[in-house]
């Protein structure tokens, strides 16, 4: 595998939307899928064992996926990452990069903390560019997908063109927001105004709660509209957590198992 081209995605679906386009011989690459998202809960770095616990505890409390409810199974998932980087790091012989970093919060500090911790040279990195990307889908219409979860590669011809060699300031600006992001207490940050900002755990409460009814509903209804209106900058189990702890604080009135988006139902007092 010694100076295949690096490629780096972010989540499962993404590293299957890659895998699936045919667009490249992955014999030939390095591909690398890492899939915490580093935009929720306690910051951990490659190296603190204590804070990696410390996520894994946090995230064993908020996300409630079947597979991720336990602290063992989320404390494989940041460790895993951890290991990725770890790996990469110490195998890295200034081969070329290539970041399919889309405008998200995760996607954007997940690799202000890979490129701090390899310190490649800018001129071996490239990044698709999602914030001028756009492509027509099957309808003909011009979309602008901002993730390559949302992008149908298979569309994409020339793929390659849509990548541009980072410069050496904005290799900077990552290694400085990660360090920001590390050293910050905040359990959440947003992707807004091409920026990366903290905001409050509780910052997406107020979205959930206009869209309670004096109805009972499942919170599925309630967080679908709450992602299209914050531009899916969180995923729905952070939302679900969210709802389940306005249940608990008697902001809503519930009825069944505050567990999973199907097992209760709330509306307003």
């Amino acid at each position: 595998m010694d100076h295949q081209d690096i490629h780096v995605v972010f989540g499962k679906s993404a590293k299957g939307q890659l895998m699936h386009s045919n667009h490249f011989d992955l014999n030939s690459i390095q591909l690398i899928c890492l899939e915490d998202c580093l935009n929720l809960g306690p910051i951990c770095d490659v190296n603190a064992e204590e804070d990696i616990r410390k996520r894994s505890d946090w995230l064993s409390k908020v996300i409630d996926q079947p597979m991720s409810m336990d602290t063992d199974n989320t404390f494989t998932l940041v460790n895993r990452d951890v290991e990725k980087i770890r790996t990469l790091v110490a195998n890295y012989k200034h081969e070329k990069i290539y970041l399919w970093t889309g405008l998200a919060a995760a996607e954007i500090i997940q690799t202000a903390r890979l490129l701090s911790q390899l310190q490649p040279q800018s001129n071996h990195v490239y990044l698709f560019d999602f914030a001028n990307f756009s492509m027509k889908n099957i309808h003909g219409e011009v979309v602008y997908p901002g993730t390559l979860v949302a992008t149908d590669l298979s569309r994409v011809e020339h793929h390659e063109k849509q990548f541009r060699q980072l410069t050496a300031e904005e290799l900077l600006k990552f290694r400085k927001l990660w360090e920001k992001v590390k050293s910050g207490n905040s359990l959440l940050w947003i992707f807004d105004k091409d920026q990366i900002v903290e905001k409050e755990e509780t910052y997406f409460d107020s979205f959930l709660l206009s869209y309670c009814t004096h109805e009972f509903q499942h919170p599925a209804r309630i967080i679908g509209h709450t992602l299209c209106d914050t531009d899916f900058n969180v995923g729905d189990s952070f939302l679900n957590y969210r709802m389940k702890q306005l249940a608990l604080m008697d902001q809503v009135e519930f009825r069944g198992e505050l567990k999973q988006m199907r097992d209760y139902e709330v509306r307003l007092h």
